[in-house]
Protein backbone atom coordinates (compact mmCIF):
# COMPACT_ATOMS: atom_id res chain seq x y z
CA UNK A 1 0.00 0.00 0.00
CA UNK A 2 1.14 3.55 -0.85
CA UNK A 3 2.07 5.96 1.83
CA UNK A 4 4.62 8.35 3.21
CA UNK A 5 7.45 5.79 3.07
CA UNK A 6 7.12 4.84 -0.20
CA UNK A 7 9.74 4.77 -2.43
CA UNK A 8 9.57 5.77 -6.65
CA UNK A 9 12.30 5.03 -8.43
CA UNK A 10 13.65 4.28 -12.06
CA UNK A 11 16.63 2.04 -12.97
CA UNK A 12 18.00 0.52 -15.99
CA UNK A 13 16.58 -3.50 -17.31
CA UNK A 14 19.60 -5.79 -17.34
CA UNK A 15 18.76 -5.68 -21.10
CA UNK A 16 19.51 -1.63 -21.15
CA UNK A 17 22.42 -1.96 -19.03
CA UNK A 18 24.08 -4.11 -21.34
CA UNK A 19 23.16 -1.99 -24.76
CA UNK A 20 24.27 1.01 -22.66
CA UNK A 21 27.78 -0.97 -22.14
CA UNK A 22 27.90 -1.74 -25.82
CA UNK A 23 27.31 1.07 -27.64
CA UNK A 24 29.78 2.88 -24.95
CA UNK A 25 32.88 0.29 -25.88
CA UNK A 26 31.74 0.47 -29.22
CA UNK A 27 31.00 4.22 -30.14
CA UNK A 28 27.33 3.30 -31.85
CA UNK A 29 24.27 5.67 -30.98
CA UNK A 30 21.34 4.16 -28.86
CA UNK A 31 18.31 4.95 -29.28
CA UNK A 32 15.58 5.14 -26.84
CA UNK A 33 12.19 5.69 -28.44
CA UNK A 34 8.92 5.20 -26.69
CA UNK A 35 7.90 5.32 -23.27
CA UNK A 36 4.75 2.65 -22.11
CA UNK A 37 2.65 3.05 -18.47
CA UNK A 38 0.76 0.69 -16.97
CA UNK A 39 -1.45 0.05 -13.91
CA UNK A 40 0.04 -3.29 -12.52
CA UNK A 41 -3.08 -4.51 -12.30
CA UNK A 42 -3.79 -2.15 -9.59
CA UNK A 43 -1.03 -3.05 -7.07
CA UNK A 44 2.48 -1.10 -6.13
CA UNK A 45 4.97 -2.69 -7.78
CA UNK A 46 8.79 -2.41 -7.47
CA UNK A 47 11.24 -2.01 -10.48
CA UNK A 48 13.22 -5.07 -10.91
CA UNK A 49 16.15 -5.28 -13.44
CA UNK A 50 15.13 -8.49 -14.46
CA UNK A 51 12.02 -7.07 -15.94
CA UNK A 52 11.53 -7.62 -20.01
CA UNK A 53 7.92 -5.81 -19.82
CA UNK A 54 5.69 -4.23 -17.54
CA UNK A 55 3.05 -6.24 -15.58
CA UNK A 56 -0.07 -4.51 -17.37
CA UNK A 57 1.23 -2.12 -19.56
CA UNK A 58 -1.92 -0.05 -21.35
CA UNK A 59 -0.30 2.57 -23.59
CA UNK A 60 2.80 2.63 -25.50
CA UNK A 61 3.61 5.73 -27.67
CA UNK A 62 7.24 7.77 -29.14
CA UNK A 63 8.88 9.99 -26.47
CA UNK A 64 7.89 13.59 -26.31
CA UNK A 65 11.29 14.72 -25.18
CA UNK A 66 14.43 12.62 -24.35
CA UNK A 67 17.51 15.23 -22.72
CA UNK A 68 20.13 15.45 -20.22
CA UNK A 69 19.23 16.80 -16.81
CA UNK A 70 20.99 20.20 -16.96
CA UNK A 71 21.74 19.81 -13.17
CA UNK A 72 23.37 16.43 -13.10
CA UNK A 73 24.71 14.99 -16.70
CA UNK A 74 24.37 11.62 -15.73
CA UNK A 75 20.52 11.86 -15.54
CA UNK A 76 18.42 10.89 -18.66
CA UNK A 77 14.40 12.82 -18.82
CA UNK A 78 12.35 10.86 -20.61
CA UNK A 79 8.73 12.71 -21.62
CA UNK A 80 5.67 11.80 -22.77
CA UNK A 81 2.66 13.92 -23.18
CA UNK A 82 -1.14 11.68 -23.07
CA UNK A 83 -3.63 13.86 -24.42
CA UNK A 84 -6.68 14.40 -23.18
CA UNK A 85 -9.03 12.11 -25.02
CA UNK A 86 -6.52 9.06 -24.25
CA UNK A 87 -6.72 7.13 -20.50
CA UNK A 88 -9.45 5.98 -17.97
CA UNK A 89 -7.03 3.96 -16.51
CA UNK A 90 -4.26 4.15 -13.22
CA UNK A 91 -0.46 4.81 -14.19
CA UNK A 92 1.05 2.68 -11.52
CA UNK A 93 4.28 1.39 -13.92
CA UNK A 94 6.43 3.22 -16.31
CA UNK A 95 9.07 1.52 -19.11
CA UNK A 96 11.47 2.64 -21.76
CA UNK A 97 11.59 1.46 -25.33
CA UNK A 98 15.08 1.42 -27.41
CA UNK A 99 14.74 1.05 -31.51
CA UNK A 100 14.68 -2.44 -31.73
CA UNK A 101 11.74 -2.61 -28.99
CA UNK A 102 13.44 -4.11 -25.87
CA UNK A 103 12.60 -2.25 -22.50
CA UNK A 104 15.84 -1.07 -21.20
CA UNK A 105 14.46 1.11 -17.73
CA UNK A 106 11.64 0.63 -15.97
CA UNK A 107 10.20 2.50 -13.04
CA UNK A 108 7.47 2.93 -10.91
CA UNK A 109 5.40 6.01 -9.39
CA UNK A 110 3.04 7.84 -7.23
CA UNK A 111 -0.70 6.32 -9.03
CA UNK A 112 -2.49 8.96 -10.59
CA UNK A 113 -5.64 8.30 -12.48
CA UNK A 114 -5.73 9.47 -16.04
CA UNK A 115 -9.39 10.46 -16.65
CA UNK A 116 -10.69 11.04 -20.06
CA UNK A 117 -13.33 13.78 -21.27
CA UNK A 118 -16.23 11.31 -21.44
CA UNK A 119 -15.59 11.14 -17.64
CA UNK A 120 -16.29 14.78 -17.70
CA UNK A 121 -13.24 15.31 -16.24
CA UNK A 122 -9.61 15.52 -19.01
CA UNK A 123 -6.56 16.63 -18.83
CA UNK A 124 -3.58 16.45 -21.03
CA UNK A 125 -1.10 15.28 -18.78
CA UNK A 126 3.04 14.71 -18.62
CA UNK A 127 4.38 11.68 -17.42
CA UNK A 128 8.64 12.22 -17.26
CA UNK A 129 10.71 9.30 -16.23
CA UNK A 130 14.42 10.19 -15.11
CA UNK A 131 16.86 7.39 -14.52
CA UNK A 132 20.43 7.22 -14.22
CA UNK A 133 23.00 6.04 -16.45
CA UNK A 134 27.30 5.70 -16.69
CA UNK A 135 27.39 7.98 -19.55
CA UNK A 136 25.19 10.24 -21.56
CA UNK A 137 27.99 10.46 -24.70
CA UNK A 138 26.05 7.63 -27.05
CA UNK A 139 22.83 7.98 -26.36
CA UNK A 140 21.11 9.68 -29.46
CA UNK A 141 18.98 12.54 -27.56
CA UNK A 142 16.75 13.06 -30.96
CA UNK A 143 13.12 13.56 -30.88
CA UNK A 144 10.97 13.10 -33.89
CA UNK A 145 8.86 16.31 -33.79
CA UNK A 146 6.39 15.02 -36.11
CA UNK A 147 4.87 12.45 -34.16
CA UNK A 148 5.20 14.36 -30.73
CA UNK A 149 3.43 16.87 -29.01
CA UNK A 150 5.30 20.19 -27.08
CA UNK A 151 4.70 21.46 -23.47
CA UNK A 152 4.44 24.53 -23.04
CA UNK A 153 7.61 24.74 -20.57
CA UNK A 154 9.31 23.18 -23.81
CA UNK A 155 8.42 26.08 -26.11
CA UNK A 156 8.42 28.78 -24.08
CA UNK A 157 12.43 27.65 -23.28
CA UNK A 158 12.77 26.80 -27.23
CA UNK A 159 11.61 30.30 -27.98
CA UNK A 160 13.83 32.28 -25.21
CA UNK A 161 16.56 30.42 -26.04
CA UNK A 162 16.38 31.87 -29.74
CA UNK A 163 14.89 35.26 -28.87
CA UNK A 164 16.29 35.78 -25.97
CA UNK A 165 15.27 39.27 -24.67
CA UNK A 166 18.40 41.02 -24.62
CA UNK A 167 17.45 43.21 -27.28
CA UNK A 168 16.99 47.50 -27.26
CA UNK A 169 12.96 48.41 -28.24
CA UNK A 170 12.54 50.68 -30.98
CA UNK A 171 11.77 51.82 -34.52
CA UNK A 172 15.45 51.23 -36.87
CA UNK A 173 16.16 51.61 -40.24
CA UNK A 174 19.37 49.91 -40.21
CA UNK A 175 19.14 46.48 -38.62
CA UNK A 176 22.17 43.72 -38.23
CA UNK A 177 20.73 40.06 -38.68
CA UNK A 178 22.33 36.70 -37.88
CA UNK A 179 22.23 33.62 -40.00
CA UNK A 180 19.15 33.02 -39.05
CA UNK A 181 17.51 36.09 -39.62
CA UNK A 182 17.43 37.19 -36.11
CA UNK A 183 17.77 41.22 -35.64
CA UNK A 184 20.69 41.20 -33.80
CA UNK A 185 21.03 45.18 -33.45
CA UNK A 186 19.58 48.65 -34.56
CA UNK A 187 20.60 51.89 -35.70
CA UNK A 188 19.38 54.97 -36.92
CA UNK A 189 22.22 56.52 -39.31
CA UNK A 190 21.54 59.85 -40.27
CA UNK A 191 23.83 60.00 -43.39
CA UNK A 192 23.99 57.96 -46.89
CA UNK A 193 27.54 56.85 -45.33
CA UNK A 194 25.96 55.31 -42.43
CA UNK A 195 23.91 52.72 -44.95
CA UNK A 196 27.22 52.61 -46.82
CA UNK A 197 26.04 53.95 -49.74
CA UNK A 198 29.22 55.25 -51.38
CA UNK A 199 27.84 56.14 -55.55
CA UNK A 200 25.40 59.16 -54.56
CA UNK A 201 25.65 63.03 -54.56
CA UNK A 202 25.63 64.21 -51.06
CA UNK A 203 24.06 67.66 -50.10
CA UNK A 204 27.57 69.05 -50.95
CA UNK A 205 27.86 67.76 -54.35
CA UNK A 206 30.59 65.80 -55.81
CA UNK A 207 32.08 63.79 -59.32
CA UNK A 208 29.84 61.03 -60.77
CA UNK A 209 31.91 58.79 -63.55
CA UNK A 210 28.24 57.87 -65.86
CA UNK A 211 25.87 59.83 -67.42
CA UNK A 212 23.05 61.81 -65.25
CA UNK A 213 19.66 60.93 -66.42
CA UNK A 214 16.91 62.78 -65.76
CA UNK A 215 13.77 60.35 -66.11
CA UNK A 216 9.86 61.19 -66.48
CA UNK A 217 10.85 64.39 -68.09
CA UNK A 218 12.47 65.70 -64.73
CA UNK A 219 14.18 68.89 -64.56
CA UNK A 220 16.43 70.61 -63.35
CA UNK A 221 15.95 73.96 -61.26
CA UNK A 222 18.52 76.05 -60.16
CA UNK A 223 17.34 78.54 -57.12
CA UNK A 224 18.24 81.90 -56.80
CA UNK A 225 20.29 83.29 -53.85
CA UNK A 226 20.61 86.37 -52.10
CA UNK A 227 23.42 87.56 -54.22
CA UNK A 228 24.05 90.49 -55.82
CA UNK A 229 25.55 88.10 -58.64
CA UNK A 230 25.08 84.59 -59.08
CA UNK A 231 25.69 82.16 -62.43
CA UNK A 232 24.43 78.82 -62.21
CA UNK A 233 23.92 76.04 -65.32
CA UNK A 234 25.50 73.60 -66.91
CA UNK A 235 29.05 74.29 -67.37
CA UNK A 236 32.94 72.51 -68.87
CA UNK A 237 35.56 73.04 -66.84
CA UNK A 238 39.27 71.83 -67.22
CA UNK A 239 39.89 68.28 -65.40
CA UNK A 240 42.68 69.73 -62.39
CA UNK A 241 41.64 73.21 -61.53
CA UNK A 242 38.38 72.73 -62.35
CA UNK A 243 37.92 76.20 -64.26
CA UNK A 244 34.90 77.49 -66.44
CA UNK A 245 35.79 77.27 -70.22
CA UNK A 246 31.93 77.33 -71.09
CA UNK A 247 28.14 76.28 -70.69
CA UNK A 248 24.84 76.97 -70.70
CA UNK A 249 22.66 78.67 -67.90
CA UNK A 250 21.04 81.12 -66.19
CA UNK A 251 22.75 85.02 -64.78
CA UNK A 252 20.85 86.92 -62.09
CA UNK A 253 20.84 88.79 -59.13
CA UNK A 254 19.27 87.87 -56.26
CA UNK A 255 15.45 86.94 -57.37
CA UNK A 256 15.69 88.88 -60.15
CA UNK A 257 17.02 87.36 -63.96
CA UNK A 258 19.93 89.27 -66.03
CA UNK A 259 19.56 86.73 -69.03
CA UNK A 260 19.64 82.97 -70.12
CA UNK A 261 22.86 81.76 -71.82
CA UNK A 262 24.90 79.88 -73.64
CA UNK A 263 28.31 80.53 -74.25
CA UNK A 264 32.39 80.14 -74.62
CA UNK A 265 34.53 81.23 -72.06
CA UNK A 266 35.20 81.63 -68.38
CA UNK A 267 32.41 83.96 -68.02
CA UNK A 268 29.99 83.23 -70.92
CA UNK A 269 27.00 84.02 -68.90
CA UNK A 270 28.67 87.65 -69.67
CA UNK A 271 31.25 87.55 -72.36
CA UNK A 272 32.92 85.64 -74.94
CA UNK A 273 30.87 83.99 -78.46
CA UNK A 274 27.45 82.87 -77.43
CA UNK A 275 23.90 83.17 -77.49
CA UNK A 276 22.29 85.58 -74.04
CA UNK A 277 18.67 86.24 -73.93
CA UNK A 278 16.84 89.00 -71.90
CA UNK A 279 13.68 90.77 -71.98
CA UNK A 280 15.44 92.91 -73.98
CA UNK A 281 15.57 90.54 -76.79
CA UNK A 282 18.52 88.33 -78.08
CA UNK A 283 22.04 89.30 -78.45
CA UNK A 284 23.57 87.04 -80.19
CA UNK A 285 28.26 87.73 -79.96
CA UNK A 286 30.81 86.24 -82.80
CA UNK A 287 30.25 85.85 -86.31
CA UNK A 288 26.82 83.84 -87.64
CA UNK A 289 28.71 81.73 -90.18
CA UNK A 290 26.26 80.36 -93.07
CA UNK A 291 26.70 76.85 -94.73
CA UNK A 292 24.85 74.87 -97.09
CA UNK A 293 23.19 75.08 -100.68
CA UNK A 294 22.35 78.59 -100.95
CA UNK A 295 23.92 80.12 -97.88
CA UNK A 296 27.40 80.16 -98.14
CA UNK A 297 28.75 83.78 -97.22
CA UNK A 298 25.25 85.06 -96.76
CA UNK A 299 24.85 88.60 -95.33
CA UNK A 300 22.24 87.32 -92.31
CA UNK A 301 21.47 91.46 -92.18
CA UNK A 302 20.54 91.50 -95.84
CA UNK A 303 17.70 88.85 -95.17
CA UNK A 304 14.34 91.33 -95.68
CA UNK A 305 11.07 89.83 -95.15
CA UNK A 306 12.00 85.76 -96.09
CA UNK A 307 8.88 83.46 -97.23
CA UNK A 308 7.29 81.86 -94.09
CA UNK A 309 6.08 78.85 -96.36
CA UNK A 310 7.49 76.35 -98.77
CA UNK A 311 4.86 77.60 -101.07
CA UNK A 312 7.23 81.07 -100.93
CA UNK A 313 10.19 79.44 -102.14
CA UNK A 314 8.57 77.45 -105.28
CA UNK A 315 8.35 73.92 -103.48
CA UNK A 316 4.87 72.22 -104.57
CA UNK A 317 3.58 70.20 -102.33
CA UNK A 318 2.31 66.35 -103.24
CA UNK A 319 -1.31 65.75 -103.91
CA UNK A 320 -3.85 63.69 -101.84
CA UNK A 321 -3.96 61.18 -104.84
CA UNK A 322 0.30 61.08 -104.38
CA UNK A 323 0.20 61.27 -100.52
CA UNK A 324 -2.19 58.34 -100.27
CA UNK A 325 -0.33 56.11 -103.23
CA UNK A 326 3.20 57.10 -102.28
CA UNK A 327 4.54 56.55 -105.34
CA UNK A 328 6.17 59.91 -105.89
CA UNK A 329 9.54 60.70 -104.10
CA UNK A 330 10.34 64.36 -104.69
CA UNK A 331 7.76 66.35 -103.26
CA UNK A 332 7.16 67.17 -99.55
CA UNK A 333 3.78 66.36 -97.78
CA UNK A 334 1.98 68.85 -95.20
CA UNK A 335 0.59 67.60 -91.91
CA UNK A 336 -3.23 67.39 -93.91
CA UNK A 337 -1.23 65.26 -96.58
CA UNK A 338 0.67 63.31 -93.84
CA UNK A 339 -2.73 62.17 -92.29
CA UNK A 340 -4.31 61.67 -95.62
CA UNK A 341 -1.72 59.22 -96.18
CA UNK A 342 -1.85 57.30 -92.87
CA UNK A 343 -5.66 56.92 -92.89
CA UNK A 344 -5.40 55.43 -96.51
CA UNK A 345 -3.12 52.49 -95.03
CA UNK A 346 -4.11 51.96 -91.34
CA UNK A 347 -7.47 50.17 -90.82
CA UNK A 348 -9.10 48.25 -88.10
CA UNK A 349 -6.84 45.01 -88.41
CA UNK A 350 -8.82 41.97 -88.61
CA UNK A 351 -7.76 37.82 -88.73
CA UNK A 352 -7.35 38.62 -92.62
CA UNK A 353 -6.44 42.33 -92.57
CA UNK A 354 -3.21 43.94 -91.71
CA UNK A 355 -4.17 47.42 -89.70
CA UNK A 356 -4.41 48.39 -86.07
CA UNK A 357 -5.79 47.41 -82.95
CA UNK A 358 -6.31 48.85 -79.53
CA UNK A 359 -4.25 46.89 -76.45
CA UNK A 360 -7.67 45.35 -74.59
CA UNK A 361 -7.97 46.28 -70.75
CA UNK A 362 -7.98 43.95 -68.56
CA UNK A 363 -11.44 44.80 -67.66
CA UNK A 364 -12.28 43.52 -71.77
CA UNK A 365 -10.50 40.57 -70.72
CA UNK A 366 -12.01 39.48 -67.89
CA UNK A 367 -15.28 40.77 -69.59
CA UNK A 368 -14.78 38.87 -73.15
CA UNK A 369 -16.77 40.60 -75.32
CA UNK A 370 -14.86 42.75 -77.59
CA UNK A 371 -13.52 41.22 -80.62
CA UNK A 372 -11.50 43.94 -82.03
CA UNK A 373 -8.48 44.25 -79.46
CA UNK A 374 -5.01 42.80 -79.07
CA UNK A 375 -4.80 41.01 -75.37
CA UNK A 376 -1.20 41.15 -74.23
CA UNK A 377 0.81 38.27 -72.17
CA UNK A 378 0.54 39.68 -69.24
CA UNK A 379 -3.15 40.50 -69.10
CA UNK A 380 -4.08 36.68 -70.42
CA UNK A 381 -1.82 35.75 -67.55
CA UNK A 382 -2.82 38.05 -64.89
CA UNK A 383 -4.12 36.66 -61.91
CA UNK A 384 -2.40 32.96 -62.52
CA UNK A 385 -0.08 31.61 -60.07
CA UNK A 386 0.69 27.56 -59.65
CA UNK A 387 2.74 26.13 -56.69
CA UNK A 388 3.30 21.86 -58.38
CA UNK A 389 4.23 20.37 -54.79
CA UNK A 390 2.29 18.56 -52.07
CA UNK A 391 0.30 20.16 -51.24
CA UNK A 392 -0.21 22.19 -54.13
CA UNK A 393 -2.50 24.69 -55.64
CA UNK A 394 -3.34 26.31 -59.17
CA UNK A 395 -5.35 30.18 -59.69
CA UNK A 396 -6.71 30.18 -62.41
CA UNK A 397 -6.55 33.32 -64.80
CA UNK A 398 -9.19 36.12 -63.78
CA UNK A 399 -10.23 36.15 -67.01
CA UNK A 400 -11.43 32.57 -66.26
CA UNK A 401 -12.96 33.18 -62.60
CA UNK A 402 -10.10 32.96 -60.77
CA UNK A 403 -10.83 29.71 -59.75
CA UNK A 404 -8.26 27.81 -57.22
CA UNK A 405 -7.95 24.38 -57.25
CA UNK A 406 -5.65 23.04 -54.12
CA UNK A 407 -4.92 19.77 -53.14
CA UNK A 408 -2.23 17.47 -50.62
CA UNK A 409 -2.64 14.97 -47.71
CA UNK A 410 -3.57 15.33 -44.41
CA UNK A 411 -1.34 12.47 -43.08
CA UNK A 412 -1.95 10.14 -40.50
CA UNK A 413 -5.39 10.60 -39.00
CA UNK A 414 -5.91 8.57 -35.50
CA UNK A 415 -9.29 5.97 -35.26
CA UNK A 416 -12.12 8.19 -33.43
CA UNK A 417 -10.21 11.42 -33.84
CA UNK A 418 -9.50 13.91 -36.39
CA UNK A 419 -6.57 16.50 -37.76
CA UNK A 420 -6.51 19.90 -38.69
CA UNK A 421 -5.58 20.76 -42.59
CA UNK A 422 -4.64 24.29 -43.29
CA UNK A 423 -4.91 24.73 -47.03
CA UNK A 424 -1.49 26.17 -49.23
CA UNK A 425 -3.31 29.23 -49.81
CA UNK A 426 -6.26 31.06 -48.30
CA UNK A 427 -9.26 30.89 -50.59
CA UNK A 428 -9.72 34.78 -51.32
CA UNK A 429 -13.88 34.86 -51.89
CA UNK A 430 -15.25 31.21 -51.17
CA UNK A 431 -14.42 27.74 -50.70
CA UNK A 432 -16.95 25.56 -52.97
CA UNK A 433 -16.30 21.75 -51.92
CA UNK A 434 -13.38 20.14 -49.94
CA UNK A 435 -13.18 16.07 -50.82
CA UNK A 436 -11.24 13.83 -48.58
CA UNK A 437 -10.51 10.29 -49.87
CA UNK A 438 -9.69 6.67 -48.29
CA UNK A 439 -5.84 5.82 -49.35
CA UNK A 440 -3.37 2.89 -47.90
CA UNK A 441 0.19 3.50 -47.42
CA UNK A 442 3.33 0.79 -48.27
CA UNK A 443 0.99 -0.59 -50.08
CA UNK A 444 -1.19 -1.86 -47.43
CA UNK A 445 -4.96 -3.81 -48.16
CA UNK A 446 -6.21 -3.67 -44.54
CA UNK A 447 -9.63 -1.55 -44.57
CA UNK A 448 -8.96 1.70 -43.08
CA UNK A 449 -11.58 3.85 -41.50
CA UNK A 450 -13.91 6.34 -43.05
CA UNK A 451 -13.17 9.75 -43.28
CA UNK A 452 -15.42 12.67 -42.61
CA UNK A 453 -14.66 16.57 -43.61
CA UNK A 454 -15.91 19.38 -41.42
CA UNK A 455 -15.20 22.77 -43.68
CA UNK A 456 -13.41 25.64 -41.37
CA UNK A 457 -13.72 28.36 -43.45
CA UNK A 458 -11.52 30.01 -46.27
CA UNK A 459 -8.13 29.05 -44.41
CA UNK A 460 -8.82 25.10 -43.38
CA UNK A 461 -10.61 22.10 -42.86
CA UNK A 462 -10.97 19.27 -40.04
CA UNK A 463 -10.96 15.87 -41.43
CA UNK A 464 -11.81 12.99 -38.72
CA UNK A 465 -11.72 9.15 -39.13
CA UNK A 466 -14.94 7.31 -38.57
CA UNK A 467 -14.08 3.64 -37.70
CA UNK A 468 -11.58 2.08 -35.28
CA UNK A 469 -8.65 1.18 -37.67
CA UNK A 470 -7.49 5.03 -38.25
CA UNK A 471 -6.55 6.57 -41.82
CA UNK A 472 -2.89 6.56 -43.25
CA UNK A 473 -2.96 8.60 -45.27
CA UNK A 474 -6.01 10.93 -46.63
CA UNK A 475 -5.77 12.66 -49.37
CA UNK A 476 -7.43 15.77 -50.04
CA UNK A 477 -7.97 18.34 -52.85
CA UNK A 478 -10.64 21.56 -52.77
CA UNK A 479 -11.92 24.09 -55.07
CA UNK A 480 -13.29 27.40 -54.41
CA UNK A 481 -12.30 31.03 -56.11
Amino acid sequence: MIDANSQFFAILTNVGMAKQANADALGIPWKITEMGVGDANNTDPIPSAEQKKLINEWRRRPLNQLRVDPVNPAVIIAEQIIPADEGGRWIREIALYDADGDMVAVANCAPSFKPVLSQGSGRTQVVRMNFIVGSTGNITLKIDPAVVLATREYVDTSIISVLPPNKKAGIFTKVTINERGIVQSGSNPTTLGGYGITDAFSSSGGDVSGPVNLLDARSVNVVATASQSWAAGVHAVTKNERKIIGGFGAWGANDTLNNVYMGIGSEPWYSGYGVRVNTAGTTVTGPLIASGAGLTNLRWGAISDPPNTLAGYGVAFASQAEAETGADTNKPMNALRVWQAIVAKVVQATESVRGIANIASQAWVNAGTDDTSIVTPKKMRWGFAISKGAPGYIVFPTWLGSLIIQWGTAGQVPAGSGVTVTYPIAFPGNMAMTLVGNSFSSGGTTATSSLGVQYGGLTQFYVYAIGSLGQPNAPWIAVGW
